[in-house]
């Protein structure tokens, strides 16, 4: 929830969004002051599902997107795969090589939109894996010049490219 790279992207949100869409972020289980313990990805799926749910009840009818950064994207891809009411993902410096991506889903199951975002300096997600991770999904695959796994070169940058993503209602033209 405090990481950098969901908080440069919600305060981007906030500023233009400000009332015409409904989103949230939040910490999985056992991060920060939540309840709960590390599940590798299982409950934090789960955890990602129950805010859905919330967002869901707050604005039935609405668009649905979830953003995933790192093992948030693993976490993000999982729902987005289980779940049909997703109708966009971005998924942030996937790093398929730290986390086990088990239920990978294939592009006849994934009902979102799809898209990545690597910086080609990641330490952790090469491009040549985003690539293949965007071949295999069937997902738009961008790439940022000079930019780490956590986009320390300008996270308003990535914000700014996250939100047509996301939320294509209220991105500024």
């Amino acid at each position: 929830m405090h990481s950098p790279v969901p908080l440069a992207i919600a305060k981007y949100l906030s500023e233009v969004a400000c009332g015409k869409v409904a989103w949230a972020r939040f910490n999985f289980r056992g991060v920060g002051a939540s309840e709960g313990i590390y599940d590798r990805g299982r409950g934090e799926v789960d955890d990602a599902r129950a805010v859905l749910e919330y967002v869901g009840h707050a604005e039935p009818g609405a668009a649905m997107a979830i953003c995933g950064h790192s093992f948030g994207s693993a976490v993000a891809l999982t729902l987005a795969a289980r779940d049909p009411r997703i109708d966009r993902t971005l998924l942030i410096a996937p790093s398929p090589r730290l986390f086990d991506l088990p239920d990978l889903p294939k592009p006849d199951r994934l009902s979102a939109s799809t898209t990545i975002f690597i910086g080609d300096r990641d330490e952790f997600c090469d491009v040549d894996d985003a690539r293949a991770l965007a071949s295999e999904l069937g997902a738009e695959l961008r790439v940022f010049e000079g930019f780490d796994h956590h986009f320390l070169k300008s996270r308003r940058a990535l914000a700014v490219a996250a939100l047509p993503v996301i939320a294509p209602e209220v991105a500024p033209q």
